[in-house]
């Protein structure tokens, strides 16, 4: 008995110290470095290319420009990302949709505009583009804590946060940086008005403020004017018909069917033909089939409001009396639109 007592108590004592003993905790991001140092050993990238708050450059194109991407700007950037198997995860070139199969005439292919701005885009991905000139080509390696939106000063800080992302390899290319997008809005709404293929350069040379005006936000032509004695009252439903587009031509929107057709746009489950349109007392009470419209098509339409069945009008106007800075659909954000409208009769 004395000898299953002492047992007892061993045994007991030996929880007891096993219940006391330190657990051992790993880091946030342990188990990522340990495979990413892997991976990199077989790639053979070494610490020497690591810039920034910890990145990878693994190749870059320099390119002489003087405009270079800074902190709180606005820079176009053609990308594509792939994980560390290879496997190509997003891009904005038509090439890369071509070699994947997933080419879509009817899909915005290009430049997508990056907000410079600490906590609106990744850590990593600021990390790589920062500095880099107008033109140039840069390939690096984003680990997954330095995916994150946070702001930190150190490598450290991001390493203590956890993390569930993949770690990315961007490939990118600068088209274009600008410290204010409104600014530039206005200049290529302004080059494309007066291009000779907007309209066979019928509106080249025009004085801007013979439109509407960029005070507006708006240029607006009209293309054939048949003038009426009186404007549209407040109770008058008129029926037009539109196409919607981006100033590189690409046709997103129209109620047109040959033109739908003829952009890859055709839905045979929408209804096409002439929309009605409720005018209203002020331009920003319009609506389209009892539905409300972005700001830049009713400012369009309230220029045609002295016009007659037949008149057919164009508006071009930037992002902010549209689809904004997140786009919609195949509208990148931060894009300038055109609508051609012409007033009909009723169906």
């Amino acid at each position: 008995m004395k000898n299953l007592i002492k047992h007892i108590l061993l045994a007991t004592a030996v929880v007891a110290a096993a219940g006391c003993a330190k657990t051992i905790q790993e880091g946030a991001n342990e188990a990522n470095q340990r495979y990413l140092d892997a991976w990199m050993k077989v790639q053979g990238i070494t610490e020497e290319q690591k810039v920034g708050r910890g990145i990878y450059v693994l190749s870059q194109i320099e390119a002489p420009s003087v405009d270079c991407v800074e902190a709180d700007g606005y820079a176009f950037v053609n990308y594509r990302t792939t994980d560390l198997e290879g496997n190509i995860t997003a891009y904005t070139d038509r090439e890369t949709a071509e070699q994947l199969g997933e080419y879509d005439p009817s899909k915005y292919y290009g430049p997508k505009v990056w907000l410079t701005t600490a906590e609106t885009i990744r850590a990593g991905v600021f990390d790589g583009i920062s500095g880099m000139t107008v033109g140039s080509q840069k390939r690096f390696l984003v680990p997954p804590w330095m995916m994150s939106y946070k702001n930190f000063a150190t490598e450290e800080e991001y390493l203590a946060q956890a993390s569930e992302n993949p770690a990315t390899i961007y490939e990118v290319k600068i088209e274009g940086f600008t410290k204010d997008i409104n600014e530039w809005q206005f200049s290529e709404m302004v080059a494309t008005f007066n291009s000779d293929d907007f309209y066979g350069g019928r509106f080249k040379g025009t004085d801007i403020e013979d439109t509407v005006g960029v005070g507006y936000g708006i240029l607006y032509k009209n293309i054939e004017a048949i003038k009426s004695e009186e404007a549209f009252s407040s109770d008058t439903t008129i029926y037009i018909n539109y196409t919607g587009k981006l100033l590189n031509g690409l046709v997103f929107d129209t109620n047109i069917e040959k033109t739908a057709k003829d952009n890859n746009l055709y839905n045979p489950d929408k209804k096409y033909g002439p929309t009605a349109v409720q005018w209203a007392s002020k331009y920003s009470e319009i609506t389209l089939d009892n539905s409300s419209v972005i700001g830049g098509f009713a400012r369009t339409l309230w220029q045609m409001g002295s016009l007659q069945s037949g008149s057919k009008g164009v508006g071009m106007f930037y992002s902010e009396l549209g689809y904004g800075y997140s786009g919609s659909g195949n509208i990148p954000g931060y894009a300038p639109l055109i609508f051609e409208i012409e007033i009909v009769d009723a169906p």
